[in-house]
């Protein structure tokens, strides 16, 4: 007897990004062998605010066995007009400790950082509206709960403060 596992075929690809206000409906074709399953799909995206959401897609086959995919889902606002913060950054109290700043493809205000503190792995993703850093919704690493960003354009330096750890962070471009 053959075991075929759930396979997923995302209808919109891993990475999603919709402006805000405009519905987002998940679609996974998700198949055990020749057969057709439907999947659960738990989405917590939230179209009002400028954030990256997870949804989960999950099925089980005949057997019981359980497979999942994960989509990122970007929700952001064109409207908004950015200060452009791309770049590399450096701790300027560990000159180890580095980022990549970059700008989400498909929007115009997102930006990811690779690092922005704790254990030299810390990603990020932010909003810039004009000068100012908003740190959006996201699931943050290492159980964090909040992080406090603020972008300083005289300085062009970035604080970060991850919290409930109290780890407190100053960047500059390199």
């Amino acid at each position: 007897m053959v075991t075929y596992f759930p396979t997923f075929e995302l209808t919109d690809g891993e990475t999603v990004v919709i402006t805000t206000g405009e519905d987002f409906e998940p679609d996974a074709v998700v198949t055990e062998g020749e057969s057709s399953l439907t999947p659960e799909i738990t989405n917590g995206v939230d179209n009002t605010t400028p954030g990256v959401y997870e949804v989960v897609y999950s099925a089980v086959n005949s057997d019981g066995y359980v497979g999942s995919v994960s989509q990122e889902v970007f929700v952001y606002n064109p409207a908004i007009v950015p200060t452009d913060v791309t770049g590399t950054i450096v701790d300027a109290n560990n000159s180890a400790r580095t980022g990549v700043i970059t700008l989400v493809p498909g929007t115009t205000n997102i930006f990811h950082c690779t690092d922005m503190g704790f254990a030299g792995a810390f990603p990020l993703y932010f909003m810039m509206d004009g000068d100012n850093m908003v740190v959006i919704p996201q699931t943050l690493a290492f159980s964090a709960t909040e992080v406090i960003a603020s972008y300083d354009p005289v300085e062009k330096t970035f604080s970060v403060l991850i919290q409930p750890y109290g780890f407190d962070y100053n960047f500059q471009y390199e």
